[in-house]
């Protein structure tokens, strides 16, 4: 089993994906990066562009981001906020 960790991500108004997953990658103010299991605290600005998931099961998932938000990596939680 791969290492998972807890992905959030919230508009104002909806929860728009909550689960565990195996890799995130998000468009961030500097360019894509990427996060996976035990990655280090964290905060960033996103930017519009394309988030890549990949889920426990091994599909990947997408979801383009049309607003700016910020990510939080913290002790294998991640959250995702849309402003």
């Amino acid at each position: 089993m791969a290492n998972v960790f807890h992905l959030n991500i919230s508009s104002q108004e909806k929860t728009i994906y909550d689960a565990n997953v195996v890799s995130l990658i998000v468009p961030a103010e500097s360019g894509y990066m990427g996060v996976l299991a035990n990655h280090a605290p964290l905060i960033a600005s996103l930017v519009p562009g394309k988030v890549t998931i990949k889920e426990e099961s091994g599909d990947l998932n997408t979801i383009d981001l049309s607003s700016e938000g910020f990510l939080e990596v913290l002790k294998n939680n991640v959250t995702v906020l849309l402003t």
